[in-house]
Protein backbone atom coordinates (compact mmCIF):
# COMPACT_ATOMS: atom_id res chain seq x y z
CA UNK A 1 0.00 0.00 0.00
CA UNK A 2 2.79 2.43 0.97
CA UNK A 3 4.61 1.59 -2.25
CA UNK A 4 1.47 2.39 -4.25
CA UNK A 5 1.08 5.75 -2.48
CA UNK A 6 4.74 6.63 -3.05
CA UNK A 7 4.42 5.72 -6.73
CA UNK A 8 1.29 7.88 -7.02
CA UNK A 9 2.96 10.85 -5.31
CA UNK A 10 6.02 10.51 -7.55
CA UNK A 11 3.78 10.56 -10.61
CA UNK A 12 1.99 13.70 -9.35
CA UNK A 13 5.33 15.47 -8.76
CA UNK A 14 6.53 14.51 -12.23
CA UNK A 15 3.35 15.78 -13.90
CA UNK A 16 3.61 19.05 -11.94
CA UNK A 17 7.20 19.56 -13.06
CA UNK A 18 6.28 18.83 -16.67
CA UNK A 19 3.38 21.26 -16.49
CA UNK A 20 5.69 23.91 -15.10
CA UNK A 21 8.14 23.35 -17.93
CA UNK A 22 5.35 23.66 -20.47
CA UNK A 23 4.09 26.86 -18.84
CA UNK A 24 7.59 28.32 -18.88
CA UNK A 25 7.96 27.35 -22.51
CA UNK A 26 4.67 29.03 -23.39
CA UNK A 27 5.70 32.13 -21.45
CA UNK A 28 8.98 32.20 -23.36
CA UNK A 29 7.08 31.92 -26.64
CA UNK A 30 4.78 34.76 -25.61
CA UNK A 31 7.80 36.85 -24.61
CA UNK A 32 9.51 36.14 -27.91
CA UNK A 33 6.35 37.13 -29.78
CA UNK A 34 6.44 40.63 -28.28
CA UNK A 35 10.18 41.19 -28.73
CA UNK A 36 11.35 43.47 -31.53
CA UNK A 37 13.18 41.86 -34.42
CA UNK A 38 16.87 41.96 -33.46
CA UNK A 39 17.76 43.41 -36.87
CA UNK A 40 15.68 46.49 -36.10
CA UNK A 41 17.51 48.99 -33.90
CA UNK A 42 15.78 51.76 -31.93
CA UNK A 43 16.42 55.36 -32.91
CA UNK A 44 15.35 58.81 -31.76
CA UNK A 45 13.10 60.37 -34.40
CA UNK A 46 13.88 63.89 -33.21
CA UNK A 47 17.64 63.40 -33.50
CA UNK A 48 18.22 60.67 -36.06
CA UNK A 49 15.35 60.85 -38.55
CA UNK A 50 17.17 61.59 -41.79
CA UNK A 51 14.31 61.58 -44.31
CA UNK A 52 12.76 64.71 -45.76
CA UNK A 53 9.43 65.09 -43.96
CA UNK A 54 7.86 66.53 -47.12
CA UNK A 55 8.65 63.41 -49.14
CA UNK A 56 8.71 60.60 -46.57
CA UNK A 57 5.07 59.71 -47.11
CA UNK A 58 5.49 59.56 -50.89
CA UNK A 59 7.36 56.27 -50.36
CA UNK A 60 4.06 54.36 -50.17
CA UNK A 61 4.34 53.45 -46.51
CA UNK A 62 2.27 50.79 -44.76
CA UNK A 63 -0.08 51.69 -41.92
CA UNK A 64 -0.98 48.88 -39.51
CA UNK A 65 -3.43 49.00 -36.61
CA UNK A 66 -4.65 46.39 -34.14
CA UNK A 67 -3.35 44.25 -31.32
CA UNK A 68 -2.29 40.64 -30.74
CA UNK A 69 -5.81 39.38 -31.47
CA UNK A 70 -6.52 41.27 -34.70
CA UNK A 71 -4.80 43.64 -37.09
CA UNK A 72 -4.96 45.01 -40.60
CA UNK A 73 -2.66 47.07 -42.78
CA UNK A 74 -2.97 49.29 -45.84
CA UNK A 75 -0.81 51.43 -48.08
CA UNK A 76 -0.84 55.17 -47.40
CA UNK A 77 0.45 57.97 -49.58
CA UNK A 78 -0.20 60.96 -47.33
CA UNK A 79 0.98 61.96 -43.91
CA UNK A 80 2.89 64.42 -41.83
CA UNK A 81 5.74 64.41 -39.33
CA UNK A 82 6.40 67.07 -36.72
CA UNK A 83 5.33 67.98 -33.20
CA UNK A 84 1.99 68.30 -31.46
CA UNK A 85 1.11 69.72 -28.03
CA UNK A 86 4.71 70.48 -27.16
CA UNK A 87 8.03 70.80 -28.98
CA UNK A 88 9.31 67.65 -27.25
CA UNK A 89 6.36 65.51 -28.33
CA UNK A 90 7.11 64.07 -31.80
CA UNK A 91 3.97 63.26 -33.74
CA UNK A 92 2.85 61.58 -36.94
CA UNK A 93 -0.34 62.43 -38.80
CA UNK A 94 -2.06 59.83 -40.99
CA UNK A 95 -5.29 59.87 -42.98
CA UNK A 96 -7.73 56.96 -43.37
CA UNK A 97 -10.97 57.00 -45.37
CA UNK A 98 -14.00 55.49 -43.58
CA UNK A 99 -14.62 52.91 -46.30
CA UNK A 100 -11.21 51.32 -45.73
CA UNK A 101 -11.07 48.19 -43.59
CA UNK A 102 -8.16 49.63 -41.61
CA UNK A 103 -10.44 52.48 -40.51
CA UNK A 104 -12.32 50.06 -38.25
CA UNK A 105 -9.05 49.08 -36.55
CA UNK A 106 -7.94 52.68 -36.14
CA UNK A 107 -11.23 53.40 -34.39
CA UNK A 108 -11.01 50.35 -32.11
CA UNK A 109 -7.34 50.45 -31.14
CA UNK A 110 -5.21 53.09 -29.45
CA UNK A 111 -1.91 52.49 -31.26
CA UNK A 112 -0.65 52.02 -34.81
CA UNK A 113 2.59 51.58 -36.72
CA UNK A 114 3.79 52.98 -40.01
CA UNK A 115 6.39 50.98 -41.91
CA UNK A 116 8.72 51.33 -44.86
CA UNK A 117 9.72 48.38 -47.06
CA UNK A 118 12.29 47.90 -49.80
CA UNK A 119 10.06 45.59 -51.86
CA UNK A 120 7.50 47.60 -53.91
CA UNK A 121 5.36 44.48 -54.32
CA UNK A 122 4.31 44.88 -50.67
CA UNK A 123 2.79 48.34 -50.95
CA UNK A 124 1.37 47.56 -54.38
CA UNK A 125 -0.49 44.54 -53.00
CA UNK A 126 -1.50 46.25 -49.75
CA UNK A 127 -2.93 49.11 -51.75
CA UNK A 128 -5.24 47.10 -53.98
CA UNK A 129 -6.38 44.12 -51.87
CA UNK A 130 -8.79 44.48 -48.94
CA UNK A 131 -8.17 42.78 -45.62
CA UNK A 132 -11.89 42.02 -45.48
CA UNK A 133 -11.35 39.34 -48.11
CA UNK A 134 -7.75 38.22 -47.62
CA UNK A 135 -5.11 37.89 -44.92
CA UNK A 136 -2.71 40.22 -46.70
CA UNK A 137 0.29 39.58 -44.45
CA UNK A 138 -0.05 35.83 -44.92
CA UNK A 139 -0.46 36.19 -48.68
CA UNK A 140 2.75 38.25 -48.86
CA UNK A 141 4.68 35.96 -46.52
CA UNK A 142 5.10 38.72 -43.93
CA UNK A 143 5.64 37.83 -40.29
CA UNK A 144 3.56 39.72 -37.73
CA UNK A 145 5.34 40.69 -34.51
CA UNK A 146 4.48 43.04 -31.67
CA UNK A 147 6.13 45.87 -29.78
CA UNK A 148 6.27 45.87 -26.00
CA UNK A 149 2.93 47.69 -26.09
CA UNK A 150 1.39 44.94 -28.21
CA UNK A 151 1.25 47.03 -31.38
CA UNK A 152 1.57 44.91 -34.54
CA UNK A 153 4.25 45.40 -37.18
CA UNK A 154 5.93 43.24 -39.84
CA UNK A 155 9.41 41.87 -39.22
CA UNK A 156 10.42 42.47 -42.84
CA UNK A 157 10.04 46.27 -42.54
CA UNK A 158 13.16 48.43 -42.83
CA UNK A 159 11.65 51.21 -40.69
CA UNK A 160 8.95 50.97 -38.02
CA UNK A 161 7.44 53.95 -36.20
CA UNK A 162 4.99 53.20 -33.40
CA UNK A 163 2.40 55.80 -32.43
CA UNK A 164 -0.30 56.23 -29.82
CA UNK A 165 -3.30 58.14 -31.11
CA UNK A 166 -3.79 61.44 -29.29
CA UNK A 167 -6.65 62.83 -31.33
CA UNK A 168 -8.81 62.04 -34.33
CA UNK A 169 -10.57 64.55 -36.51
CA UNK A 170 -13.51 63.34 -38.62
CA UNK A 171 -13.54 65.89 -41.40
CA UNK A 172 -16.68 67.07 -43.16
CA UNK A 173 -17.16 69.29 -46.20
CA UNK A 174 -17.75 72.22 -43.82
CA UNK A 175 -14.07 71.98 -42.83
CA UNK A 176 -12.77 72.68 -46.34
CA UNK A 177 -11.29 76.16 -46.67
CA UNK A 178 -10.25 76.27 -50.32
CA UNK A 179 -10.93 74.48 -53.60
CA UNK A 180 -8.19 71.83 -53.27
CA UNK A 181 -10.09 69.42 -50.96
CA UNK A 182 -13.41 70.28 -52.55
CA UNK A 183 -12.12 69.27 -55.97
CA UNK A 184 -10.14 66.27 -54.70
CA UNK A 185 -13.11 64.68 -52.92
CA UNK A 186 -15.51 65.29 -55.76
CA UNK A 187 -16.56 61.78 -56.80
CA UNK A 188 -14.34 60.04 -54.22
CA UNK A 189 -16.52 57.18 -53.00
CA UNK A 190 -14.49 56.04 -49.95
CA UNK A 191 -15.54 59.12 -47.96
CA UNK A 192 -13.68 62.04 -46.45
CA UNK A 193 -10.55 60.92 -44.62
CA UNK A 194 -10.33 60.96 -40.84
CA UNK A 195 -7.15 62.56 -39.57
CA UNK A 196 -5.30 60.73 -36.79
CA UNK A 197 -2.48 62.41 -34.87
CA UNK A 198 -0.29 59.93 -33.06
CA UNK A 199 2.46 60.57 -30.54
CA UNK A 200 5.61 58.65 -31.48
CA UNK A 201 6.33 56.18 -28.66
CA UNK A 202 8.93 54.05 -30.47
CA UNK A 203 10.95 53.91 -33.68
CA UNK A 204 13.26 51.28 -35.17
CA UNK A 205 15.25 50.85 -38.38
CA UNK A 206 17.74 48.45 -39.93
Amino acid sequence: MKKTIHTFLAAVVMLTLLAGCCDNKNQDNDKQETTMNSELKPFDVQKDFADNGFTFFTKNLILCSGDSTESNAMTIGWGGIGNYLGHDRPAVTVYVAPARYTYEFMERHQRFTIMEFDDPAIWQYMGKVSGRDTNKAEALGLHVAYTEHGTPYYEEAKTVIECETMTAWHQTERDFRNQTPKEWYDGFEAGIHTIYIGEVIGAWKR
